[in-house]
């Protein structure tokens, strides 16, 4: 059941989070479309090409099991007593992933052998995004008690 819970929390994690950049994205009138970078990206290729659909696919699949990760490592910390299930908990954990997303994304932008020109703001969204995936998977930890141990 933990196992299901955490997979549905990291997917509607990753879900909120995709959502919140898309809705930030049409209202700054910025590119700031995670899965279309990565995508673009992970051919790893000096000529950028418009990825194909099952280059879509890899990019989303790799998104949201990255997501299925950091809420496993959530409910990990919980069960391990290091954080409790709260909103603040959740917060400060979601800034410490968005961190560690940034790090990731500035990682693959300086491998990368040509990659897309990114806006700094677009690291703001990333850190911002990832605090909305914290959220929205403690929200269904909080749902599932069993999940994390009767409180």
């Amino acid at each position: 059941m933990a196992l299901l819970t955490t997979i549905l929390a990291g997917i509607a994690g990753t879900l909120a989070m995709t959502c919140f950049t898309q809705i930030t994205a049409q209202v700054l009138k910025k590119p700031f479309y995670v899965v279309v970078i990565l995508a673009t990206m992970l051919p790893f290729k000096r000529d950028i090409t418009p990825p194909d659909i099952s280059t879509y696919v890899g990019a989303t699949i790799l998104h949201y099991f990255i997501g299925v990760v950091f809420a496993y490592l959530y409910l990990w910390l919980t069960l391990e007593g290091l954080i409790t299930n709260d909103t603040l908990s959740a917060l400060l954990y979601g800034a410490a992933i968005g961190i560690v997303a940034i790090i990731g994304w500035r990682l693959f932008f300086k491998i990368h052998p040509n990659p897309p020109r990114i806006e700094p703001t677009y690291f703001a969204m990333i850190w911002l995004g990832h605090i909305w995936l914290s959220v929205i998977a403690a929200a269904i930890f909080r749902l599932n008690p069993l999940s994390i141990g009767a409180s």
